[in-house]
């Protein structure tokens, strides 16, 4: 844990929340400039493009992108030294570029990156694949992504400043003292009329607390975890709860929507769940219209797919990745695509599936469930030594991680630190073993699990 939220956890939750609100102030500024503003207009603006307009669009964006790395990142000046860039880099041509991987965008990221850290802004990837990365976007490729993300919304019929918001993401200021003598597992972004709820203490002696105070703030957007959301509406149906308000909105991140977590959701909080696809490392949007169609939203990248073991899997080129630009990148997931043309007038792509893993979770004692998304934290920001992680659990009280590391890095600081984290998540009642291993067997499927629950 950060000393920022060790620090906030001495603190009485007012002043939490005071310290919040000044730091969402603070984002706000750097995250909605002048780049937002005009980018976000201008797609509010657009008319609906034919599909040979938005070809076009894509090829001159493409081509762009990729002479833009080629000509400021060491790596892909590396990588494409045989590339003849007399001729234009097309959708067809791209094709003939080399694929990149995580490893090989972890092992190179220094000569990846086109800026310096400290002049962008950084994201970690959740490490649901058992790898964490620091990626850095440009200011303006950051405010670009916000506006587009925004410029959906509000197509949709959601104000994204003006609706009061309900966000159940794994915030960690809710373990001090002030929260124990409150029983208030959430803090407030007034800045942005935003209120934080940490999933970390959604175990079920406390759920009545969250239903409580979501009748009091009576929230019009619901945002956050899949797993979190699904667990606090099965909460309400089966205590025949009552909601005394409205949800206009749901939008769900970070973990894979599965039909009946949809159904479910928009069974109890009577609104519709929309669906969304990026990722942390920048990929091209994937978003759900009124329709309630998924779109491959062309504007902001290409999505190739390649057959694997695993079933079709993505390759991504994102046109916001200037920073830690990513072109032809095997991200992970995997995509299944259809034919035909949406009632939404929209003439991007239409995409049948996205497979992610299912939520899976391991046991605290302390805590109850840890969810995927939760263990993905405890690798963000730690040093690129530790190549794969996985998180085994035959009995309660005993997790083992296996640890597939760089030799020439790792050293006892980073065991350390995610021993830390763990006990962070799970208490002082489990115990946790080490394991340096060479290799960590994927699953039948072709897919790895960071999560191995023999318990459940």
């Amino acid at each position: 844990m950060s000393f920022k939220n060790k620090f906030l956890e001495l603190l009485p939750v007012f002043v939490q929340d005071i310290i919040i609100s000044f730091y969402g102030y603070i984002l706000i500024k750097q995250r909605y400039g002048d780049e937002y503003y005009q980018y976000r207009n201008s797609l509010l603006e657009q008319e609906s493009k034919s599909s040979a307009d938005l070809l076009v669009e894509q090829n001159i964006l493409l081509d762009d992108f990729v002479r833009f790395s080629y000509e400021n990142s060491k790596f892909y000046q590396s990588l494409y030294k045989k590339v003849d860039f007399d001729q234009a880099i097309t959708l067809e041509s791209l094709a003939e570029l080399p694929i990149v991987t995580k490893e090989m965008l972890r092992t190179n990221l220094d000569d990846v990156y086109t800026i310096d850290c400290d002049q962008g802004i950084s994201s970690f990837t959740g490490g649901t694949t058992g790898k964490s990365l620091q990626v850095v976007f440009t200011k303006e490729d950051f405010q670009k992504r916000m506006a587009y993300l925004d410029a959906y919304k509000i197509r949709l019929g959601i104000d994204p400043f003006e609706s009061k918001k309900a966000t159940f993401s794994g915030r960690e200021f809710t373990r001090g003292w002030a929260t124990s003598f409150t029983n208030k597992f959430w803090r407030n972004n007034w800045a942005y009329k935003q209120r934080l709820y940490s999933t970390f203490d959604m175990v079920e002696g406390n759920l009545p607390f969250y239903v409580q105070d979501l009748n009091r703030y009576k929230p019009e957007v619901i945002n956050g975890f899949v797993s979190a959301i699904f667990q606090l509406a099965k909460f309400i149906e089966q205590k025949q709860l009552t909601l005394d308000f409205q949800v206009k909105a749901i939008f769900t991140t970070s973990e894979t929507l599965l039909p009946f977590h949809r159904e479910l959701i928009e069974r109890v909080f009577k609104c519709p769940v929309y669906n969304q696809y990026a990722s942390a490392e920048g990929a091209p949007f994937i978003t759900e219209c009124s329709a309630g169609s998924l779109h491959y939203n062309t504007d902001t990248g290409v999505i190739e797919v390649i057959e694997t073991n695993a079933g079709t899997e993505m390759l991504v080129t994102s046109f916001t990745t200037h920073g830690t630009p990513l072109i032809r990148y095997k991200i992970g997931d995997l995509i299944k695509f259809k034919t035909g043309e949406c009632r939404c007038g929209s003439l991007h792509p239409l995409v049948d599936s996205i497979d992610g893993r299912q939520v899976e979770f391991l046991i605290s004692k302390q805590y109850g469930h840890v969810s995927l998304s939760h263990l993905a934290d405890v690798i963000k920001g730690l040093p690129n030594c530790v190549i794969n992680v996985q998180f085994q659990q035959h009995k309660v009280d005993l997790i083992e991680v296996l640890l597939n590391v760089d030799q020439t890095l790792y050293d006892q600081e980073a065991e350390d630190k995610i021993a830390k984290a763990l006990m962070h998540r799970f208490g002082k009642d489990t115990e946790f073993i080490f394991k340096l291993v060479g290799h960590i067997p994927k699953e039948s499927s072709g897919k790895f699990s960071l999560i191995k629950n023999f318990i459940k």
